[in-house]
């Protein structure tokens, strides 16, 4: 039997998720903007119509690649994050992720100005990262080890320091991992009232965040 009549016989979701799959790895290797339909379907071996059959627009397309990546990420996070006493899993949050990771989030960024269904997607998103961060800040002082008068607010405080020192980390390049650890940590620290260095000593290996089909740039 030949590829063609094996793939032929894929359901109408193995389909679109192969194609989702696709997507994800053009845009960590390209970024959202240098990825188009033809591309996508020559990633995945089948005629540029097809594509379009599950997603009627190059824009739809991007924004459902990265809303599924982020929900299976999120989703592995918590799963991590739920096997961790307090205090790790707030290193473990807050720690820099990898550079496939992040490029993807920033190009996200980048490109939803100019696509509102990947910034529709980007919002719900940020808004569950925030929702997960406060749940950790929440388990810290729940557990006696720090405190916070607004968890709320510093998971929205925590979260702003940390994309802001991923893109000197991964894009700019103006300081290295253990820095970037320092900056984010440090801050965390001050902000929950937490001994100095114990985000450091707790922080898990491996680190969140992991992209599944994410070339190396």
């Amino acid at each position: 039997m030949s590829e063609k009549r094996s793939a032929a016989r894929k359901s109408s979701d193995e389909r679109r998720d192969e194609i989702v799959r696709a997507t994800l790895r053009l845009v960590a290797a390209k970024g959202f903007a240098g990825v188009t339909l033809r591309e996508v379907a020559t990633e995945v071996g089948v005629v540029h119509g097809l594509i379009r059959h599950y997603f009627a627009s190059r824009d739809e397309l991007v924004a459902a690649a990265f809303d599924v990546a982020v929900t299976r990420e999120l989703a592995a996070d918590q799963q991590q994050l739920d096997g961790l006493d307090p205090i790790a899993a707030l290193a473990g949050w807050l720690a820099a992720t990898n550079e496939n990771h992040y490029h993807v989030w920033i190009d996200a960024w980048s490109e939803a100005p100019r696509t509102p269904a990947l910034a529709a997607a980007l919002a719900r998103h940020h808004d569950d990262c925030e929702r997960i961060l406060t749940r950790v800040i929440e388990r810290v002082v729940d557990a006696g080890l720090g405190a916070s008068a607004d968890p709320a607010a510093d998971s929205r405080l925590l979260t702003a320091v940390a994309d802001g020192v991923a893109v000197q980390h991964h894009v700019v390049g103006v300081i290295g991992v253990d820095e970037a650890n320092d900056i984010v940590f440090g801050v965390a620290e001050r902000q929950l009232g937490l001994e100095p260095g114990i985000l450091a000593r707790a922080n898990p290996v491996p680190a969140r965040g992991q992209w599944a089909d994410a070339p190396a740039r």
